[in-house]
C-alpha cells in the first residue's frame, strides 16, 4: 500500500510527518495507536489523521467524547487538541509510576500503580477505593504491574508483569485472586471475551485461557512467518479477531489483525525513526465503542 506524507498541526506547531504503511490489507476503520512519545489516529490508507504528544505510552484510550486517557508514568486526560485537563501522579515513582488506566462507566478511573503494586479506582473527587495490593517485583520494580482491566461483571484482571502471572479479583474479594494463570513471558495485557475466557499477551505469545485454566488457543510469533515480536496491546473485536500491537518492533511488524484461524489480515508499521512501539491499540469504528479490550 502506498506510503503517505502529511502535513498536520501538532500541539500548536506544524511539521511534516511520515505516516505508516499497511500491508496485505487494511483495518475496517481508523486505528488509535500509542507509540513512543506520541499517540495517533491512522486511517486505513496509512494517513495520520491526528497526532498528540505523550511519554512512555504503555496504555491509552480514545474516549467516546474525543478525549484521550493516557498512562505513560502518570495518568492523564487530554482534550482533542492534546491539552491536559486532568492528571494523577503516584507519590512513589520507583519503577516508573503508573502504566495502566481505564475509564469506568461511573467516571472513576481504574489505575495500576506500578511503583507501589496497587490497583485502585480513583473517583472524580480523588478518593481511592477498592484497592488491590500485589507484591512488588523487587528484582525489577519496573516490571511489577502492567495492564489492569475492569470486566463487565465487576471483577478486575491484573497483569503482574515480571512475575509472569495474570490474576482476576472478584468484587468484594480484593486480597486474594479467584483466578490466576502463569504465562511464558512478561504478562503485559489481559482481556476477557463474553464467555469469560481470558486473552493474555506475553511478548512472544498471545494465549487464550478458559476460566478453568485450559489453554484454548495460542499464537506464537515464530509460527507466523513474519517479523513479529513483543506482542503487547490487545483489542478483541466482536467477530473474534484480535488486533495486536507490538513493542520495540524495529523494522518488523508494528500491529496486525489475526483471525481465530490464525490468518493475518493486515500488518502495519510506522516509517518514523524510533516510533516502533504500539503498546496500546484501538479500532475506532463508528457506532462501536470496543466492548472488550
Amino acid at each position: 500500500m502506498k506510503l503517505h506524507l502529511s502535513v498536520l498541526i501538532l500541539m500548536g506547531f506544524t511539521a511534516t510527518l511520515l505516516a505508516g504503511v499497511f500491508s496485505k490489507g487494511a483495518p475496517a476503520a481508523p486505528l488509535f495507536l500509542a507509540g513512543n512519545n506520541y499517540l495517533a489516529t491512522v486511517s486505513p490508507d496509512g494517513t495520520q489523521l491526528h497526532r498528540w504528544k505523550g511519554g512512555n505510552n504503555n496504555d491509552a484510550w480514545h474516549l467516546p467524547n474525543g478525549h484521550l486517557l493516557i498512562a505513560d508514568g502518570r495518568v492523564w486526560e487530554a482534550d482533542p487538541k492534546g491539552n491536559c485537563v486532568w492528571e494523577y501522579r503516584a507519590e512513589e515513582q520507583t519503577g516508573g509510576g503508573c502504566y495502566s488506566a481505564q475509564r469506568l462507566p461511573d467516571g472513576s478511573t481504574l489505575i495500576a500503580e506500578n511503583s507501589t503494586g496497587r490497583v485502585f479506582e480513583l473517583t472524580p473527587s480523588g478518593e481511592k477505593r477498592n484497592i488491590i495490593q500485589v507484591p512488588l517485583n523487587h528484582r525489577n520494580r519496573h516490571q511489577t504491574l502492567r495492564m489492569a482491566r475492569r470486566l463487565p461483571d465487576g471483577s478486575t484482571l491484573v497483569c503482574r508483569s515480571g512475575a509472569n502471572i495474570v490474576e482476576r479479583y472478584a468484587p468484594g474479594e480484593l486480597k486474594h485472586p479467584v483466578w490466576s494463570q502463569k504465562v511464558p513471558g512478561l504478562a503485559f495485557a489481559a482481556i476477557a471475551d463474553h464467555e469469560g475466557n481470558i486473552y493474555i499477551s506475553s511478548l512472544a505469545r498471545v494465549q487464550k485461557w478458559s476460566p478453568g485454566n485450559v489453554l484454548l488457543w495460542e499464537l506464537n510469533a515464530s509460527e507466523t512467518g513474519l517479523p513479529i515480536k513483543n506482542m503487547t496491546g490487545l483489542h478483541l473485536l466482536p467477530n473474534g479477531n484480535l488486533i495486536i500491537g507490538c513493542y520495540g518492533y524495529g523494522k518488523g511488524v508494528g500491529a496486525f489483525e489475526v483471525t481465530p484461524a490464525k490468518e493475518i489480515l493486515w500488518t502495519y508499521r510506522s516509517e518514523e525513526p524510533c516510533n516502533d512501539s504500539h503498546m496500546a491499540i484501538q479500532l475506532l469504528q463508528d457506532g462501536l465503542q470496543p466492548p472488550i479490550r
